[in-house]
């Protein structure tokens, strides 16, 4: 049995790692503390659902088995069917081979088969450069909240190493959510409602084009800088246009809810649906 000065010292162990990181300490401990808490998480929730499903795992195994007999006997006939096969053909090539050969008609183009016009460039040559280069599309787990009095700051998980100014897209529930930055070691995913949250995007009205920026203000998303002449109405779809290295284009973002008029722009407010539950993964959208 655990004895109660093991508990408390355990306790007190956690106390002090937590207010280190409320302190803002740059050493992080509990953020390791708390990736090694849902890696056992996870590592336990396998250990059951593998103990759970072993009777289901048994009985496809079987059913592989099987299939896998079933095409062992397939296998044996086809063999024995290509061999006969074989051995047709070879009595066909003997047959060809016994018979007289045909006189052979003169070929007219012979002498231009190995011609080529001197100016006549190479396939390599002629192939154009490729100009578009994929995102790369990368999950991420969120493991908390980067301040407990700011529910638009996460915490992720991301193993891979990017420059310190690089600017990640976040996209979650078929819909980008805002962006990740790098903090003092850490990457922050700031969702949409964070002043800090801002990408280019564009909306098609009238047939056309029109590009603004993702701004935010007490907590609210807007489509700002629009141009002025720009016919942008209640219901249009915001989508990211790819054009700022962060998303790439066509992911859904919003709809437009109202228009503002200003004298050299417009300004729109964005219709999303906040997040109602705990975000728990993160898709990352990387642009080379």
């Amino acid at each position: 049995m655990i004895s109660k000065r093991t508990v408390l010292i355990f306790i007190l162990i956690v106390c002090a790692l937590w207010v280190l990181d409320i302190r803002g300490s740059r050493s992080f401990v509990s953020d390791k503390v708390k990736i090694t808490f849902l890696n056992l998480k996870d590592a336990l929730v396998s250990a059951y659902q593998r103990h759970f499903d072993q009777a289901n795992t048994i009985a496809r195994y079987q059913q592989e088995l099987e299939s896998y007999r079933r095409l062992q006997f397939s296998y044996a006939d086809l063999n024995a069917r290509n061999q006969a096969l074989a051995l047709e053909v070879h009595d066909l090539a003997n047959l060809q081979a016994s018979l007289p050969n045909p006189p052979k008609t003169p070929n007219a183009s012979t002498p231009f088969a190995t011609y080529s016009p001197p100016t006549c460039a190479s396939d390599s040559e002629l192939t154009p450069p490729t100009l578009y280069t994929p995102p790369i599309y990368t999950l991420t787990r969120v493991y908390g909240f980067a301040q407990l009095n700011n529910t638009y700051e996460l915490l992720l998980d991301v193993q891979t190493p990017y420059p310190k100014d690089k600017i990640l897209g976040m996209v979650a529930f078929d819909r980008a959510i805002g962006i990740a930055v790098q903090k003092e070691g850490r990457f922050i995913g700031l969702l949409h409602g964070d002043a800090r949250t801002t990408y280019s995007v564009m909306i098609q009205s009238g047939g056309k084009i029109y590009y603004g920026f993702i701004t935010n203000q007490n907590f609210k998303t807007y489509v700002d800088y629009l141009p002025a002449y720009a016919p942008v109405k209640q219901g249009d779809v915001v989508l990211t246009s790819g054009l700022d290295g962060i998303f790439s284009a066509g992911i859904f973002v919003g709809t437009i809810a109202s228009v503002e008029n200003h004298y050299a722009y417009k300004k729109a407010l964005l219709n999303i649906k906040h997040l109602t539950g705990m975000i728990f993964y993160t898709t990352l959208v990387t642009m080379p």
